[in-house]
């Protein structure tokens, strides 16, 4: 088994990553068709893999009447950060997050009548290994489900009706840094799973022995003009979101091996000014709603039931 992938999370600690985006797939107003596709009853004792800061895991939890579910993630930073979010959010009585190995976890077998996982198994060495697992501690007659994102799935985008002068030069740029990124930033690098890739997760369900499996595609759609949003979250997604891209560039823009690949030491410098610019705009327009452009990024989920 090829466990080398822990050794790029078990100190992760980029918390707002994933509270900026996970909302975004999992909105309170989907909550009945989540729990339809994950397979999910309300008194059902759930497991929710490589959970990170928990987004899923306390999505999961408001839902519930007598279950409970149970986040576990490689990261101690997450853990501990991800059960204040849950503290903070009343959700202590029902639900909590675990430091575990998802290659060997603790958990005795056919401990959980649902098992969950939302960008994880995709992000593993070895792909089949984790989702065995989280099969052997799932009921028989229980489900198994991934939520699966990729970087290279299609998306939907529209940026014509923005305001910010500067969104065309700053789309060239992304696009062009992205694919230098891919250029750079390979599954080998990642130390990801090359033979299950996440468009075979179906397959590899099959492989692994569960039946009655399901596919179910959906989309998950941001605007700054979008009134579902409350500006609170509006702002900390301008904030630490774009914050974050900033954040990454600048380290990226000391690595050689963008120039060899395309994309220059001046072009990181104008796309980081690029997306402070956007940001203060952002800022200062947060109650306009002439400005817009918005985004919409595919997903699927996989479930199948254990025999």
């Amino acid at each position: 088994m090829n466990r080398s992938s822990n050794e790029i999370w078990i100190n992760a600690d980029n918390y707002d990553d994933w509270e900026t985006s996970r909302p975004l797939l999992f909105r309170d107003d989907m909550r009945d068709t989540f729990f339809r596709w994950f397979r999910i009853k309300p008194n059902h004792k759930v497991l929710d893999g490589g959970c990170a800061t928990g987004v899923l895991t306390r999505f999961i939890a408001k839902g519930l009447t007598t279950g409970a579910i149970t986040g576990f993630d490689i990261s101690p930073h997450f853990v501990k950060y991800g059960n204040k979010k849950i503290k903070d959010s009343g959700l202590a009585a029902k639900a909590k997050i675990v430091v575990e190995d998802g290659f060997n976890l603790s958990f005795a077998d056919n401990t959980f009548d649902t098992v969950v996982n939302h960008a994880y198994l995709g992000v593993l060495s070895d792909n089949m290994a984790g989702l065995k697992e989280m099969i052997r501690v799932c009921k028989p007659g229980g489900n198994v489900s991934a939520s699966v994102s990729a970087r290279n799935f299609p998306k939907l985008k529209w940026e014509g009706d923005c305001s910010f002068l500067g969104k065309d030069r700053l789309n060239e740029l992304i696009e062009k840094q992205e694919k230098a990124y891919r250029k750079i930033t390979t599954v080998t690098v990642l130390k990801q799973d090359s033979h299950w890739k996440v468009m075979r997760f179906p397959k590899m369900f099959a492989v692994c022995g569960l039946k009655e499996i399901t596919i179910h595609p959906y989309a998950a759609g941001f605007s700054y003009s979008d009134s579902y949003w409350s500006d609170e979250f509006k702002r900390f997604k301008i904030m630490s979101a774009l914050g974050r891209e900033i954040e990454i560039l600048e380290k990226q823009r000391s690595n050689p091996k963008y120039a060899e690949n395309g994309f220059s030491e001046q072009e990181f410098k104008e796309l980081i000014d690029l997306y402070k610019l956007k940001q203060q705009y952002l800022i200062n327009n947060i109650d306009n709603n002439d400005s817009w452009n918005w985004s919409a990024s595919m997903h699927y989920i996989v479930s199948g039931t254990k025999s």
